[in-house]
């Protein structure tokens, strides 16, 4: 069994709708790129000024944390149509292809009521966020205001697995 091998088949989208969402997926990939890239230059700026000044950026880490929620977020809906989630493959390695398509047919549609369950859990938080006006201890953010890029990107998801879901059901039956 090779490790570096890739077993399953790579979901290319041969449709208008697979290279939509495709498409989209590396529009909010790009954006948590963008996001991630900020947190680390907040980290970098701030340990400058702690080193070089003394005085380090007020409530970085806050800024940090939010960024990368934001961040890994907007990353899972690619990382998904790539199957770049962390297989096991040791178990599935000898099967046949129409049970592996199966197997991930069935993790996608379970994974996608699980990113559909969490959207609607966390629009239902963003909204008392926003209510009771919930904010950062040290900046006074906004909590609620992160929310909606990573509840976009969770509905975003939710679609991906669907749609996944869908291909490999459709391969196994041969259309």
């Amino acid at each position: 069994m090779s490790f570096g091998k890739k077993i399953f088949t790579s979901i290319r989208p041969n449709n208008k709708f697979g290279r939509i969402l495709n498409l989209i997926s590396k529009y909010f990939a790009i954006f948590g790129g963008f996001i991630l890239l900020t947190a680390a230059l907040i980290s970098i700026f701030s340990i400058f000024g702690r080193v070089v000044f003394s005085s380090p950026i007020l409530g970085d880490f806050e800024l940090v944390e939010i960024a990368c929620a934001v961040a890994v977020g907007s990353f899972l809906p690619l990382c998904h149509l790539k199957e770049g989630n962390v297989i096991v493959d040791f178990i599935t390695a000898k099967l046949s292809k129409n049970k592996i398509n199966l197997l991930d047919s069935i993790s996608s549609l379970i994974f996608g009521l699980i990113a559909l369950f969490f959207s609607s859990r966390m629009i239902l938080g963003a909204k008392d966020m926003y209510i009771y006006q919930e904010e950062t201890m040290l900046l006074a953010f906004p909590i609620w205001l992160p929310f909606l890029p990573v509840i976009a990107s969770f509905f975003l998801l939710t679609i991906c697995c669907f749609y996944t879901f869908i291909i490999k059901i459709n391969l196994i039956i041969g259309k």
